[in-house]
Formats: C-alpha cells, structure tokens, sequence
C-alpha cells in the first residue's frame, strides 16, 4: 500500500508521501526517514567498563526520537527536482553534474551531498525529492547532517533497486565527511545508531544508556527557549539575545537544583535549547522549576520535548514507523 494511504504510518511521512505525489504527479518511488542527532556531556553517561591504563569514554553521540522524512524517485536526465513541505514555495531543479546551479538555502547541503555522490558514481541519474523536517529550527536539535544523509540514502537507495551499485554506509560517511563541512560524529550517528544506545563519536562501540532511576529507560529532556513577544530572534549580540541566555543560564541551574543530573547543548555550539537529563520521578518539577525561571526573568515559558534513543535512518515505507508522541 502507497504510504500516503496507510493508516497505521507517522502522520507526517503520509504527509510527505501525499505532497510528494501532489508535486511531482506521481507517487515516490520510496520513503526514508533519518534521526535527528545529538551529542551527550561526559556527566550524562555514567561511567563503563575500560581497559587497565585507558581513560573513559566522554565522546558520545545517540540520535533522536524525531526525524526528517524524503519522499524520493529515480530520474535518468541527471537532474535534481526538489522540494520541501517546510518551504511550499521555494522548489528548485538542480543538475547534479556539470557546473553546480544556485540552490535555495534550505537545500544547499543536500544539493553538496548529492553532487559528491553523483561524482563518485552513486544516483548520477538524478531525483525527484521532497524533504520534511519534523521539528523546527528553533528546536535546536542539529539537522543538517540527518537531511545529507537521509536525501544520500533516499536517492543511492532508489537507483540501486533499478540495478545501480549500492551504497553502504561506511562509504557514504566517507564521502560526505570529505565533500560536505559537517559533524562527522552526528552522521555516524544517523547511519548508525541502535534504539536505546550511545555511539562513540568515532564509531568504534556502543553502550546502553540507563536509567538513573530505575526506570525502564533513560528521560531526556530538550528544554527550548521561545522567541520573546517582540519576535526578536538571533545571534545573541543584543539585549534580547542576553536576557534570553540569562533566563536560560538560571533555567538550568533551577532544574539541575530540582533534580536533574546533568545539562548540555545538544550541539557542538551553544543555543536556546538545553539537553536535560532527567529522573522520571522529578521531570514534573524540573519542568516546573525552569519554566518559573524563566517567567521570573519576564520571559516565555519555554517548550519541553521528550527525547528517547533511536535507531537510525531507514526506510520507513518498508517498516513501520509509529507516531512520535514525545511532546510535553
């Protein structure tokens, strides 16, 4: 059954799937979805077995309970047909050989990752491609790297079923960690993660992350600033951008003091979004007790989103891929 029409799919892959064929006037040849990613601070993974004379591991990546969604199908004239649901209005047909041609910035990256694959050999037939990012910007969690690897994965993945060679994943990774500037760790993550696990930034293991509480799973909590009332949004160079850091800087000491165990940017960078590692007995009142903080501060009360460890990319009109349901 077409995705577009299955009942039990994530609701915005059928969305994906519906406006893949409403702009394209066919249906995609496939459906992926990729992981957001994410790092996690050294105090969040609680210590492991090592090796006499080693020191512990503190670089560690996972990814996300939400994803980014590509609706794809094969083309043969080399072209690149794109589009996406988060930006109706600015499609774009691209050539993924010869001179590159202006890409609009949402699809900048992609159309990098794509002219590297096609130079190596993989997709030069070209897509057509319709992108969906399931969260906001605004969110903070990183989403460039599960947008390259899911439109690498979406379009190598649909001319191998027409009997070009596939594409694995360790040679993906190579190729856009040498054509694409990027979080290499981030992808590994992407490409490789495990439901419930952490990946070592350099690929090499993985391990469980437990619960602190005895809980059946970890509680991650990714507290996001709002814009003020005045809609000022940007680098925090004004007096807007430093009350905001202020409120988010008390925020975090408010929840680490009701009870969470650690707190860290999800992203090399900060931001406006904090990482929250949180027992399931006190997530109400380290909700409680950043949101007042920032209301003391005059500032909007700031969004919360579950986060749970995910596997990584696949194809999701093969699998089935259940709502996310991690709003708080």
């Amino acid at each position: 059954m077409d995705l577009a029409h299955r009942p039990t799919a994530d609701p915005l892959l059928r969305l994906l799937a519906h406006g893949f064929a409403t702009a394209y006037h066919h249906p995609p040849g496939a459906v992926w979805h990729a992981p957001y990613a994410f790092h996690l601070t050294a105090s969040a993974v609680p210590p492991g077995p090592q090796l006499p004379g080693t020191t512990p591991r503190t670089d560690w990546v996972a990814a996300a309970n939400w994803s980014v969604g590509v609706a794809v199908a094969a083309r043969a004239d080399g072209m690149l047909r794109c589009g996406s649901l988060n930006h109706p209005a600015d499609g774009a047909e691209l050539p993924l050989t010869g001179p590159a041609a202006p890409a609009p910035g949402w699809a900048a990256r992609p159309y990098a990752a794509l002219r590297a694959l096609a130079a190596a050999g993989y997709g030069r037939g070209g897509a057509d491609l319709h992108l969906n990012a399931a969260l906001p910007a605004v969110v903070g969690l990183p989403v460039a790297e599960s947008l390259e690897c899911a439109v690498a994965l979406a379009v190598a993945g649909v001319h191998a079923e027409r009997g070009a060679r596939p594409l694995p994943r360790a040679r993906l990774a190579e190729l856009l960690g040498a054509a694409v500037p990027g979080d290499d760790a981030l992808r590994r993550a992407v490409l490789f993660a495990r439901s419930g696990h952490l990946l070592a930034a350099d690929g090499s293991t993985y391990r469980s992350l437990p619960a602190q509480d005895g809980g059946p799973d970890p509680c991650l909590l990714l507290l996001t600033a709002r814009i003020a009332a005045d809609g000022h949004e940007g680098a925090p160079t004004g007096a807007g951008d430093t009350a905001l850091a202020n409120g988010i800087a008390l925020a975090v000491r408010e929840a680490l003091r009701a009870g969470a165990r650690s707190a860290w940017w999800p992203g090399k960078r900060p931001g406006r979004s904090v990482l929250l590692l949180a027992p399931r007995d006190r997530r109400a009142a380290i909700r409680t007790a950043a949101a007042d903080a920032f209301a003391r501060r005059g500032l909007p009360v700031p969004r919360f989103l579950r986060i749970a460890l995910a596997a990584a990319a696949d194809r999701a009109d093969r699998h089935p891929h259940p709502p996310t349901t991690g709003k708080e």
